[in-house]
């Protein structure tokens, strides 16, 4: 399910059965690092999205959660704090991040929740069918993360 009008609907309707949240994290910069900002960007969307196709009907894809670089990942952390509790308050059971920022696996130990990490695969100069390719390959490596997490927590 992703967070359109169109799905929404059916996520509240059938709340019971779709108990994982994934949040994609994606920094912003603007300075010299504005590129590595908005390659991360379309790579974690991508990914997210096709996460979420793969797991539509038990996954909700909610908006992206942004923040600055330059506030540190600490402070990122406190706010994403506030961004689980409300999904927990709506008893949301798993919450899955995913980020192609490292500045995350620093602070991953202290997250209640799944992080995935994943490193950055630049899609600007790939064609499309190389693309996919390489979508196909990292989701495989997904997949499991997700089944896994489920297993151990029903």
């Amino acid at each position: 399910m992703k967070w359109t009008t169109e799905d929404i609907p059916s996520f509240v309707a059938e709340k019971q059965y779709i108990d994982t949240a994934l949040v994609p994290l994606l920094p912003i910069n603007f300075d010299n690092s504005i590129k590595q900002s908005a390659a991360m960007a379309e790579f974690i969307t991508v990914m997210a999205a096709e996460i979420e196709r793969q797991f539509h009907g038990r996954m909700l894809l909610t908006p992206p959660f942004t923040y600055l670089s330059e506030e540190g990942v600490q402070a990122s952390k406190e706010r994403l704090e506030h961004w689980q509790q409300q999904m927990k308050g709506a008893e949301i059971k798993h919450i899955i991040f995913l980020t192609a920022d490292s500045e995350w696996k620093k602070v991953e130990n202290e997250l209640d929740e799944m992080l995935i990490w994943m490193p950055l695969v630049p899609f600007e100069n790939m064609d499309s069918e190389y693309k996919k390719q390489i979508i196909s390959e990292q989701i495989k490596q997904l997949l499991p993360l997700v089944v896994n997490k489920w297993k151990e927590n029903p």
